[in-house]
């Protein structure tokens, strides 16, 4: 198991049971031909990994929604700008060890995530049944 999937099973698994980890992502079923997909995303530097991408898609339309998940805004550690980097083909958190209340947090914000484009899947089909009844 890779750095990525490790990390991303430690963030998305707690709220996301039925989550599929597929290379360096994360795709969790939002109803009909929704799913959220979630991977570390680097912002301007080669290797550094500053945050989670969370992306809404459709399997018909396309994407839906992206966000970007600072580990910065969410981490406890304000020190410096914590995030993982790829060396030498080795993936590891650079100068931070992200604690408990870390990880919970970044959980909070994928199931935040999920939570938005669920509700908005369940209302979409309730309205829909609304319409043919």
């Amino acid at each position: 198991m890779t750095f990525f999937e490790q990390e991303l099973r430690k963030i998305v698994g707690p709220v996301c049971s039925n989550a599929k980890y597929i290379g360096r992502a994360a795709f969790v079923p939002l109803g009909g031909d929704n799913v959220a997909k979630f991977e570390f995303m680097t912002q301007g530097v080669a290797d550094h990994y500053t945050a989670l991408r969370a992306q809404a898609v459709s399997k018909t339309k396309g994407a839906l929604d992206t966000t970007a998940i600072r580990f910065g805004d969410v981490f406890s550690e304000k020190k410096r700008s914590p995030y993982a980097w790829t060396d030498n083909g080795n993936t590891e958190w650079y100068c931070f060890t992200p604690t408990r209340s870390d990880y919970a947090a970044l959980t909070e914000a994928v199931s935040n995530y999920v939570e938005l484009f669920s509700q908005q899947t369940q209302r979409m089909e309730v309205g829909s049944m609304s319409l043919t009844m």
